[in-house]
C-alpha cells in the first residue's frame, strides 16, 4: 500500500513536470527549435522512484527523502541538457542547499554523524574538485552545470558509502562514454561536438543508489 501511495505521488510530479518541460520556460531567448515532448518524463519517475525506495526499504524512512528528491530533480535536468546542453542554474544551485539539509536532517534522526561528515567531505573534495576542473578547462570536458550538479550528486552518494560514491560517478562515466561512442560509430556526432554529460552522471548515480 505504501508504495502504491508513493508511486502515485511521485505520478502527480512526473505529469507537473512534463507539463512544465512541455511550456519550454527553461530555454533561453535564443534556444529555438521544435520542443521535445520527453514523454520519457511520466513512466521513468515513478518508476525509479520505486526502486529507490526499495533499495533503501530497511533503511530508517528519514534517509528516503534525501534520494527521492533526485528522481524527478534528475529528470528534469536530464530532460533539459538533453535538449539545450546545459543544466540550469534555477535547477542546479537550489538543489544543492535543499540536498544538504535532508541529509542532515537523515544523519540527525538516525543518529549517524559519520555519513554526514562523508556527504560534507565529498561536498567539498568531489564536488568542489569538478568545479575546479570546470573552471580550468572552461566547459572543454565537464560543463559548469554538470559540476554544479555533482555538488548535489556527491554528498548523497557519499552518505550511503565512498563505495556508492566511486561506483556512481564511474557510472556515469562509463554511460557518457558509451553513449558518446554510439553517436561517433553512427556518425550522429563528431570529435567537436558537444555532448550532454549531466543525464549520464544522473543514470550512474541512480543506478548506484538503486544498487545500494
Amino acid at each position: 500500500m505504501q508504495l502504491i501511495f508513493l508511486a502515485a505521488l511521485l505520478l502527480g510530479v512526473a505529469l507537473a513536470l512534463s507539463w512544465w518541460l512541455r511550456t519550454g520556460r527553461y530555454r533561453r531567448p535564443e534556444e529555438t527549435g521544435p520542443l521535445p515532448r520527453h514523454v520519457w518524463v511520466v513512466p521513468a519517475i515513478p518508476v525509479v522512484g520505486v526502486l529507490v525506495a526499495l533499495a533503501l526499504e530497511d533503511r530508517p524512512w528519514p534517509v528516503v527523502p534525501p534520494y527521492l528528491l533526485l528522481v524527478p530533480a534528475a529528470a528534469a535536468l536530464a530532460a533539459v541538457d538533453a535538449d539545450v546542453r546545459r543544466l540550469p542554474n534555477a535547477l542546479t544551485v537550489p538543489l544543492v542547499p535543499v540536498e544538504l539539509v535532508l541529509l542532515a536532517l537523515a544523519s540527525w534522526a538516525t543518529g549517524d554523524a559519520v555519513a554526514l561528515r562523508r556527504a560534507l567531505v565529498a561536498t567539498v573534495f568531489v564536488g568542489g574538485g569538478f568545479v575546479l576542473v570546470a573552471l580550468l578547462l572552461h566547459g572543454r570536458s565537464i560543463g559548469m552545470g554538470d559540476a554544479k550538479l555533482m555538488l548535489s550528486l556527491a554528498p548523497a552518494l557519499a552518505w550511503l558509502g565512498w563505495g556508492q560514491l566511486v561506483v556512481g560517478i564511474w557510472l556515469g562515466f562509463v554511460l557518457g562514454g558509451l553513449a558518446a561512442l554510439g553517436l561517433l560509430v553512427t556518425r550522429r556526432a563528431t570529435g567537436s561536438t558537444h555532448l550532454a554529460f549531466g543525464p549520464w552522471l544522473v543514470g550512474g548515480a541512480l543506478l548506484a543508489i538503486s544498487l545500494a
